[in-house]
């Protein structure tokens, strides 16, 4: 991931003399990939788990610097606070996300960078179990009772379109493809500067009435959301029958009238 980024900045810019956000740094598995930079440069982590900042401040700090941060935006930092933030295997896993991409926009300075990772085709038929179509794929959310955050999916037209409304997209870079021309199993990127003075989240949630995959990619969602649903519907039924068949069986017993007593009783109702 720090290849991944050193990549995809502009030929020639350096971290020297600049300061740098790891936006979700965990215990800092990435930022401490920056630690000869950090003698030159003032590099921050934030994150939503305390544990991994009272690691990285026991272990790495100095030179790094970095807080806990709560689960909504804002951040406790001033407007145009950093030249460079990252923010790796985050937006794959925040749902509302559009507050946060402004919370990043108002953090860098004007011209600054933001570089982050999202599921792209190179995820999605690894955990999905069917094939990739771009234009049939807008964001896409899933599995929203996963204690890290559901499972947020990208298309590359999606990006462009909405979070392109506050930051030019410089590049966005996808999984290689093998010689049978399937991805690798791997996070894409997308690199921005910031552009728009001035955003909402409204704004970068709106969808064109114009632009036909909005649709394609809402009904994407719905269908697999249907299938998620399904899926739960069949694990209850089958983790309820034995308990299911065992009440009735005792209902139908001669000792269902005090089971129905001691119910009642249990609720605080009357016999």
């Amino acid at each position: 991931m720090r290849e991944k980024i050193v990549r995809l900045l502009p030929e020639g810019w350096s971290l020297e003399g600049k300061r740098a956000l790891d936006f979700g740094c965990g215990s800092a598995r990435v930022l401490r990939q920056f630690l000869d930079e950090a003698q030159d440069a003032e590099l921050w982590g934030c994150d939503i788990d305390g544990p991994s900042i009272d690691w990285v401040k026991t272990n790495l700090s100095p030179p790094l610097h970095c807080f806990q941060n709560g689960r909504d935006p804002p951040l406790p930092l001033a407007d145009s606070s950093f030249d460079l933030v990252w923010a790796m295997s985050v937006f794959t896993h925040i749902d509302p996300w559009s507050d946060w991409l402004v919370e990043m926009h108002r953090i860098l300075v004007p011209g600054g960078f933001l570089i982050a990772s999202f599921l792209g085709e190179g995820i999605w038929e690894a955990l999905l179990g069917e094939p990739y179509s771009e234009d049939e794929v807008g964001m896409t959310v899933l599995r929203h009772w996963e204690p890290g955050g559901p499972w947020v999916f990208h298309s590359e037209w999606w990006l462009r379109e909405h979070w392109g409304r506050a930051f030019e997209v410089l590049e966005v870079d996808r999984p290689p493809r093998g010689d049978d021309g399937s991805p690798e199993i791997t996070h894409s990127y997308i690199a921005m500067r910031k552009g728009s003075p001035e955003i909402n989240a409204e704004e970068l949630e709106r969808c064109d009435a114009r632009e036909g995959r909005e649709l394609a990619g809402l009904r994407t969602n719905l269908r697999l959301l249907r299938g998620e649903i399904d899926e739960l519907i069949d694990e209850r039924r089958k983790s309820a029958g034995p308990a299911s068949s065992l009440r009735r069986a005792v209902l139908r017993s001669r000792l269902g009238a005090r089971a129905r007593t001691l119910h009642r009783r249990m609720r605080g109702l009357p016999p």
